[in-house]
């Protein structure tokens, strides 16, 4: 749905029934800038680009992919599991063919280039110090990483595709919701507060921040899908405030908070990225208008892709240069690629690295992705189905 068919949006009580299969494009939009966000978060090249405070808390984005799949699923899916329309076993069936594929894709990479490693020890033993298919990437972890298992602060989750924990915590809290959402609606809102509200006591009395991951991660996912619940209920019972001015003033409230939030004043971020979930879904202002350009639309349909690739492609490139002898690199305590270089290389770096990240997502949504969710359709659909969540990342996938 474009801006200038979104009529609709301006009466959401009335246009906006879980049965509607109208899009949050603007929404989808804002998930793709997420992920880059993200990915930069994870990639210290030295630069001023790096040294931004917004990169430098970049994490916080995860949360609001959290709360956007809660908002999502909640409008495709919610009426739908609850009315038994959809039975949970093909809505999880239709989750996994959204997720499955290219997170398998990723890890037969992965595995592959282990393989080389081994095929060719003595040629790249100068470039590869660690011993392959051990530590965080042995064979234990790998199963770890197909059953999605690394949220849950089983030992050796961390390896392997680390980005993927998130959608491991995703998956399991589809799984949860799809019960939840089979009871009335004001029982169903309830249990998603309570959930809310047991989730953020257990992060404030367990952890400092809300950098929760693979020791927890499954209970910080529930926090910011439920929230992504209320939420959406709440645009539906009483419209958005939509327009320019609200627009700006939420984006810039997030933008301002994410650049200066740590400890305890993280786990403010899911409520923020609720409030600016409200505001812009009902898509009638300058910030909506800006993200219904083509080039932001198709970030948001490549999200997913950028989201799970990013740690990949960062670490090739990281390679490149190293074998290259043009930069030092080195993995930081968080796994990402860390670059040492003057301020304009690693700036140069970074933008080359941004580039073909969206070059490498375009590819895979078109060569995995998209026909992977496609096939899973296929063969779940009998009569067929049309699943009416967008495209892309954890709107109903769509970190």
């Amino acid at each position: 749905m474009s801006i200038s068919q979104s009529a609709a949006a301006q009466q959401p009580s009335a246009a906006l029934k879980p049965s509607n299969v109208m899009r949050f494009d603007v929404l989808d939009a804002l998930r793709g800038l997420c992920a880059l966000l993200v990915a930069l978060y994870h990639f210290q090249a030295g630069g001023y680009l790096s040294e931004l405070a917004l990169v430098k808390n970049g994490w916080l984005f995860v949360d609001y992919f959290f709360v956007l799949s809660g908002f999502v699923i909640a409008h495709s899916y919610g009426e739908r599991l609850a009315t038994g329309k959809v039975s949970i076993g093909r809505f999880m069936g239709l989750r996994m063919g959204r997720i499955f594929p290219l997170h398998i894709a990723v890890l037969l990479g992965l595995i592959a280039m282990e393989v080389v490693l081994i095929i060719f020890s003595d040629s790249l033993s100068q470039y590869v110090s660690r011993d392959v298919f051990s530590g965080s990437r042995d064979p234990m972890a790998l199963l770890q990483s197909v059953f999605l298992l690394q949220a849950f602060g089983f030992p050796g989750g961390e390896g392997w595709n680390i980005p993927a924990w998130s959608i491991a915590a995703e998956m399991w809290t589809y799984l949860l919701f799809s019960v939840i959402f089979l009871a009335p609606r004001r029982a169903m809102l309830l249990i998603s507060a309570v959930l809310i509200t047991l989730s953020l006591v257990w992060m404030l009395v367990v952890h400092d921040d809300l950098h929760i991951t693979f020791q927890g991660g499954f209970i910080r996912c529930v926090f910011g899908f439920a929230l992504g619940v209320v939420t959406y209920h709440a645009f539906t019972r009483f419209g958005g405030i939509g327009g320019s001015m609200w627009e700006l003033i939420v984006v810039a409230v997030v933008l301002a908070y994410v650049s200066v939030a740590e400890e305890w004043v993280t786990f403010a971020a899911p409520f923020l990225f609720s409030g600016m979930i409200f505001v812009l879904a009902s898509q009638r202002g300058i910030v909506s208008r800006i993200l219904s350009m083509s080039g932001f639309q198709k970030l948001g349909l490549v999200s997913y892709s950028i989201y799970m690739i990013h740690f990949v492609v960062q670490g090739r490139l990281g390679e490149v240069l190293q074998v290259a002898k043009i930069v030092d690199v080195s993995v930081n305590e968080r796994g990402g690629t860390e670059i040492d270089a003057s301020p304009l290389v690693g700036d140069a770096i970074t933008l080359a690295m941004l580039a073909i990240l969206i070059a490498a997502s375009l590819i895979s949504y078109y060569v995995i992705e998209k026909p992977g969710r496609d096939l899973s359709r296929k063969f779940l659909s009998s009569p067929k189905v049309v699943d009416p969540a967008p495209d892309g990342w954890k709107e109903a996938a769509g970190k």
